[in-house]
């Protein structure tokens, strides 16, 4: 029985190795806007002219992975390898002023969504000119506001990506997510409807500060640290940026993915509404998918993004994110 045993683990072993892409990572770097930036380009083994995707990250201080600022999931490198399994180059990077992306002093304070971008542009425009790459079949994969800056580059680059994957990307205004998702979470802790009125008021009261550029007035520590300084160039911008107006202008094919159990963005409020606006602008190649027992941070955990979730970088992903990805980019990369 243990000689059978070995024998079942042995051929299952055999498999899985058997049907794996290896894939190369090597560093490199680029310039943007006078700022070496540092990233990994994930390769295929024995493949030339390949498909490539440009990972654009989302929000916090993370790095090319996925990791840091509280958080370690590693869900860049993992999306990054899984991706080269399926014959996908792949480019990820470290954002300026994160990693090893640094950034003078002098220029610590100024990172705006609009210098992202740029950012993302060069990004792309890198990934284009590699001798791996097939620079007709290049598209952008964004996640959170990485996103909204895959929307932006898809409507206004002079040679726009061939695709847009959009992993959890907001719908509605961020302001406006950000205080519904505040109020839902002081009113799950117990909070008084008085209380939380008050922490509501501080919160408009610095959006209003941010938008008129103003000093930030006094806040209570529950509404602080979502207006913190060193962000304040990005938040101006990020704040109050328009998903619907973005995507309109995307002509393009693009998937829009959710966890169904995402308590950052809704796949119904944000989803739905991106989904129908692109639809009625005329962009009839939009496709969503909500996927079950998923959450924000699309690792398999029927439970949620709990605390383990967001601190273990061995958990896999959603085993139906590569699935999707891999139907939805053979039929369109």
């Amino acid at each position: 029985m243990n000689i059978m045993r070995s024998i079942l683990v042995g051929i299952a072993v055999a498999i899985l190795l058997a049907g794996s892409v290896q894939a190369d990572e090597r560093e490199v770097r680029f310039q943007s806007d006078g700022v070496a930036l540092v990233g990994t380009l994930t390769t295929p083994n024995g493949v030339t002219k390949s498909p490539a995707l440009l990972m654009v990250p989302g929000s916090g201080a993370v790095d090319r992975n996925g990791n840091g600022d509280g958080l370690n999931t590693d869900l860049y490198r993992q999306l990054a390898q899984r991706l080269a399994q399926l014959g996908y180059v792949t480019l990820r990077y470290d954002k300026r002023g994160i990693g090893a992306s640094t950034l003078p002093e002098k220029e610590r304070y100024k990172t705006s969504l609009s210098q992202l971008a740029r950012d993302a542009a060069a990004a792309y425009n890198y990934l284009r000119q590699q001798p791996q790459v097939d620079p007709q079949r290049v598209g952008i994969l964004g996640y959170e506001d990485g996103a909204l800056i895959g929307m932006a580059l898809a409507a206004e680059l002079p040679s726009p990506p061939k695709v847009l994957v959009c992993l959890a990307p907001p719908g509605r205004t961020p302001a406006i997510i950000l205080r519904d998702n505040l109020q839902q979470r002081w009113r799950s802790e117990g909070m008084s409807a008085d209380k939380i009125q008050r922490r509501l008021s501080d919160f408009d009261a610095a959006i209003a500060a941010l938008y008129y550029r103003l000093p930030l007035p006094p806040l209570h520590e529950d509404v602080a640290p979502y207006f913190m300084l060193p962000d304040r160039s990005y938040l101006q911008e990020f704040y109050f940026e328009n998903p619907v107006a973005r995507l309109k202008a995307v002509k393009i094919p693009v998937l829009l993915l959710y966890g169904e159990l995402d308590r950052r963005v809704s796949p119904k409020q944000d989803g739905e509404l991106l989904y129908q606006q692109a639809r009625d602008a005329g962009n009839s190649k939009v496709t969503l998918k909500v996927l079950p027992g998923t959450a924000h941070a699309f690792k398999a955990s029927p439970s949620g993004d709990t605390q383990d979730v967001l601190t273990n970088p061995q958990l896999p992903l959603a085993p139906g994110l590569v699935d999707a990805l891999k139907e939805w980019l053979s039929a369109n990369l």
